[in-house]
């Protein structure tokens, strides 16, 4: 399951998954992050909130998971991951050397810190 928040005027997308993510979940995810993009033109950050990390129902919910990144990067300024999960971060780490937002990792608590540093981006240059 993802629930999805969009702070329209801010430009945020705010992402929680839970339990097993499923095709359809993607794509819900996928037609509200696009119906923004279409709206706004870029998303000026996404936050990934999460205690842990995240399970695929099957590959077909992987492999659209990876869609949703790789078709989307370049839409995205900024990329928030708030979890403790130690595989999170870590592959977030690495995603951080061939994706094209910027990323940073803040404690699933800081929730609120992750949205001040993508708001700070507006008066910044961003990659």
């Amino acid at each position: 399951m993802i629930i999805c928040k969009i702070l329209e005027e801010e430009g945020i997308v705010i992402i929680e998954p839970s339990g097993l993510i499923k095709r359809s979940d993607l794509e819900a995810l996928t037609r509200e992050v696009d119906n923004h993009v279409g709206k706004k033109g870029m998303i000026r950050g996404m936050i990934i909130h999460t205690r842990s990390f995240p399970e695929w129902h099957d590959l077909s919910a992987f492999f659209k998971d990876m869609k949703f990144v790789f078709a989307h990067q370049r839409k995205i300024q900024r990329v928030a991951s708030v979890t403790d999960s130690k595989l999170l971060m870590i592959v977030h780490s690495i995603a951080h050397h061939v994706l094209f937002p910027e990323i940073r990792h803040f404690s699933y608590g800081d929730i609120g810190a992750s949205i001040t540093w993508i708001r700070d981006s507006a008066d910044k240059n961003v990659r």
